[in-house]
């Protein structure tokens, strides 16, 4: 049994849970936990470039974990304000995939090195948000699963 989550941090606790078998795939029910008024905080079991692309148009905003193997098309950087403490180590918009498969819209890219000294990939569109706050963001999805051990 898998248990996918919509926590709410203000209260600290799930505001609306998905129980499905351990076999089936966890992106399709990502798409039940939608809400426009909310950012989806989802890891790379979610991932799908279409979906992202589908995210933007409805206005659903995230931050997602990428999956390793994902080819990054036409790099901008984003102008930061680097600072020696944060993990960030760099933010730039791009396209995802390949020439078979590859987004119709520019993501937010922020890359971030975790305690263990691996970089980790997460995808946004949130570009009001400054790079350590998706950064923040992506790092208190682990919230949830202290929730539940």
């Amino acid at each position: 049994v898998k248990l996918h989550v919509a926590y709410s941090p203000e209260s600290s606790l799930p505001a609306d849970v998905v129980e499905t078998i351990g076999l089936r795939h966890d992106g399709p029910v990502g798409e039940q936990l939608t809400n426009p008024q909310q950012v989806l905080v989802e890891d790379r079991a979610y991932f799908k470039i279409e979906r992202l692309d589908r995210f933007v148009e409805q206005q659903q905003l995230f931050v997602m974990r990428m999956k390793d193997n994902i080819e990054l098309q036409q790099k901008k950087s984003l102008n930061r304000l680097a600072s020696t403490s944060s993990s960030v180590q760099t933010d730039f918009t791009c396209q995802l995939g390949t020439k078979q498969c590859r987004s119709t819209k520019r993501h937010r890219v922020v890359i971030v090195r975790d305690a263990n000294g691996r970089d980790i990939r997460v995808v946004t569109n949130l570009f009001h948000a400054s790079a350590e706050t998706i950064a923040d963001m992506y790092q208190q999805r682990w919230a949830v699963e202290v929730f539940f051990r």
